[in-house]
């Protein structure tokens, strides 16, 4: 193999293993398969009964010729063909033995298409015999047919095709699931961030950064993905763990508190995932501050935090008489009695 082909095949075997999407697939090796082959065509193919039509194709020169090929797949002899043969690259000298392209239905189709279809090269990709796969189809208008050698180094690459078209049905589960996920977390109002097992960030909802910002407002606290240092242990502890039991804790501020919860997801498409979820606590409902004075508000918090009446005098740098007025003050507005009242209303509020 010369220097050129060698190059062009390194760099399609990178594309094939990278690729995510069908698109992608088709974008990173299209014109190095045309090249490679020397083909005038090159049409990516996967199949899925539950695709409206069975089949989703990709294709730069040949997406007209294809379009309707859900309608009449069964009159094609190369679909006839590779269903029975799976996993094997063949000519259409193989698959026609003898009948010439120019009187079956497929060469008829790609005229009508303003196409010159004179002869291919395909694999139909089926893991474990599974028609749920993919095909990659090479098309000249040549009068030369594609060559022994030709098959050949097609058939050396199906290993790696049927891996790129798992990896694109592994991606497009778990994105449909992400997705799915994603949607009933926002409709939740929950606050989430989503990892794989290498933590590797799949998704998050809007408003988590600007809560972690909020929280962990020094750019020094938090690392690359906006979490914070202090909870990388916990994280890794967990993860390593595999188990389902959600590691809950609470972060404390002056009139609000952080609760956290991460815990491991069920498992998409054989993938392990994991949930961050974040949620804001006000330790007292907003709508008492229009009901206390400010300095009652104050008191109010501190009381629903556990402290006492001097506690709260030297946290508000009062006497012990005035931390003691503010507090009865405050229940006397809410209509409770006592600081076990003021917690339970806080609680259920």
């Amino acid at each position: 193999m010369s220097r050129l082909p060698q190059r062009t095949f390194l760099d399609l075997t990178c594309g094939l293993l990278e690729s995510q999407s069908l698109a992608q697939l088709q974008e990173r090796t299209e014109s190095l398969l045309s090249k490679l082959f020397q083909a005038d065509h090159v049409a990516f193919c996967r199949m899925n009964p539950e695709l409206p039509t069975g089949f989703d194709w990709k294709a730069s020169t040949t997406g007209h010729f294809l379009q309707s090929y859900y309608q009449w797949y069964q009159e094609d002899f190369v679909f006839r063909w590779l269903s029975q043969r799976p996993n094997t690259a063949w000519s259409d000298t193989e698959m026609l033995r003898g009948q010439k392209l120019v009187e079956t239905e497929t060469h008829r189709r790609s005229r009508e298409s303003h196409l010159n279809l004179r002869h291919v090269l395909a694999v139909l990709l089926a893991p474990g015999g599974q028609m749920s796969g993919g095909a990659i189809a090479l098309y000249s208008e040549r009068v030369r047919p594609f060559s022994a050698e030709n098959r050949r180094l097609l058939q050396s690459l199906t290993p790696v095709l049927s891996g790129a078209f798992q990896n694109i049905a592994r991606f497009g589960a778990l994105f449909s699931h992400s997705q799915l996920l994603e949607e009933m977390l926002r409709q939740e109002g929950a606050n989430a961030i989503v990892w794989d097992a290498r933590r590797q960030e799949i998704f998050r909802t809007g408003a988590v950064t600007s809560l972690l910002e909020t929280w962990f407002p020094f750019r020094s606290d938090r690392d690359a993905q906006g979490i914070p240092w202090a909870w990388s242990d916990r994280l890794a502890t967990s993860m390593a763990a595999l188990d389902s039991t959600p590691h809950a804790w609470r972060e404390k501020g002056e009139m609000s508190a952080l609760e956290v919860c991460f815990t491991r997801l069920p498992r998409i498409d054989g993938r392990d995932l994991w949930e961050l979820r974040l949620k804001e606590v006000h330790l007292v409902p907003e709508k008492w501050r229009q009901i206390l004075t400010p300095r009652q508000f104050e008191a109010a918090v501190l009381v629903v935090q556990g402290l006492t009446d001097k506690q709260i005098a030297d946290k508000l740098r009062i006497t012990n008489d005035t931390a003691k007025d503010h507090v009865h003050a405050a229940f006397r507005r809410l209509g409770v009695s006592s600081r076990a009242e003021l917690i339970a209303l806080a609680k259920n509020a």
